[in-house]
């Protein structure tokens, strides 16, 4: 049997995998000896030399390959859906792919015919529009309940970083407790970016005002609520590049809707975005990266302390 899951769902496609992987071990003793994990660059000859291995003292062999199906060539995949239909009883093939395969991918069309000796699972990123569902969804499958307006906070503040959004629900649960729905109140209390987000834009527009003072001052307000000096860096770092791609699609004529959609972001962080980005040319934001970039290289050496570091980063970026 084999399996494909595929897309940009990397949270979702992991635990899936790792639901296989679980079942995988409650079935056979020796799991760990039977487990294989291969990657793309990959032949064909070493996949099917581990498809074709016999599992250790019997049972089954899982094989997770990963990436194969969508960075190989028409040759390799045709001979691949050529292989599979004879693949050996003892062995569970798992195709793990980051982005979705196209439908004209032969493995992927091979799987659609072969009923119930394969499994498709396609996890795609929600849309911006559908996060907050998703967050509200996400919150009942751990056992929580989050109010409509506090999911929507996240969105906003968060976007489609699903990684980070699970974490953030893990820890509202833990503080919230077992009975009613988590807050706007206590996201607005527990959740760093959504403290900060707004105050990061204010930053960023007295940046691109070019007002000295008033950036400062943004800078200090954050670094006042014991927001750590680095994870302030890392947000107006996210900006910038946010800028960069923004400032770029206004360039080439996209308008705002399109560029939401393009970069999978909330209507109100691009709003304020695309606002931001009229401050600046593309090269002014270019200038302004290797800044950024040199402030991280004196973080990381140890030149300058990283609240040292946004005290000169606010004097230079202002200066341009």
């Amino acid at each position: 049997m084999f399996y494909i899951i595929h897309g940009d769902n990397l949270l979702e496609q992991q635990e899936y995998l790792g639901q296989l992987q679980a079942a995988q071990a409650a079935k056979e003793e020796f799991a760990d000896l039977n487990n294989e994990t291969l990657s793309a660059p990959l032949s064909l000859g070493k996949l099917q030399h581990a498809c074709d291995t016999l599992p250790f003292l019997g049972g089954h062999r899982l094989i997770t390959v990963k990436n194969a199906l969508a960075e190989s060539n028409k040759s390799w995949l045709k001979e691949a859906a050529a292989y599979l239909p004879g693949l050996p009883d003892s062995t569970v093939l798992v195709f793990v792919e980051q982005r979705a395969l196209p439908k004209s991918n032969p493995v992927l069309k091979l799987a659609q015919q072969q009923g119930s000796s394969a499994r498709i699972k396609l996890y795609m990123l929600p849309r911006q529009k559908a996060l907050s569902g998703w967050i509200r969804e996400r919150a009942q499958k751990l056992g929580s309940c989050i109010e409509p307006a506090a999911a929507a906070l996240l969105a906003r503040n968060i976007g489609v970083q699903l990684q980070q959004l699970d974490q953030e629900l893990h820890k509202l649960k833990l503080y919230h407790g077992e009975s009613g729905a988590i807050t706007l109140a206590e996201v607005r209390l527990l959740v760093p970016y959504v403290q900060s987000a707004d105050v990061i834009f204010d930053l960023v527009d007295a940046l691109g005002q070019r007002n000295p003072r008033i950036a400062a001052r943004h800078l200090h307000r954050l670094l006042d609520t014991n927001e750590p000096p680095l994870r302030i860096f890392g947000m107006i770092v996210r900006q910038y590049r946010l800028l960069i791609q923004v400032r770029w699609l206004m360039q080439h004529q996209h308008p705002a809707v399109e560029i939401a959609k393009r970069l999978k972001l909330h209507p109100y962080v691009t709003k304020k975005t695309y606002q931001q980005a009229t401050l600046f040319t593309h090269a002014q934001l270019l200038q302004a990266y290797e800044i950024l970039r040199e402030s991280d290289r004196a973080i990381k050496t140890g030149k300058l302390s990283a609240e040292t570091a946004l005290d000169l980063l606010v004097a230079r970026l202002t200066a341009l």
